[in-house]
């Protein structure tokens, strides 16, 4: 059983890494068209403009998706 849960760690450390990464690329592509980001925030649907959305940066410099936060 502990080999499975392992297995299964693993896997959903790679989903959220992806998701996280989807994240990022969905900021990057808003600020680059100058779109809002549209998310789902306490039961509505709300558009954040790009530009109030915070990446911080990894310490190897690039981006960290994990790292989406926004104002307010």
């Amino acid at each position: 059983m502990t080999q499975d849960r392992g297995k299964t760690d693993t896997l959903s450390e790679k989903a959220e890494a992806a998701f996280r990464q989807a994240a990022a690329k969905v900021v990057r592509r808003a600020r680059e068209t100058g779109t809002p980001v549209i998310v789902w925030k306490e039961g509505r649907i709300v558009e954040i403009p790009s530009e109030q959305v915070e990446l911080a940066a990894a310490d190897d410099g690039a981006d960290d998706p994990g790292n989406v936060r926004t104002d307010g």
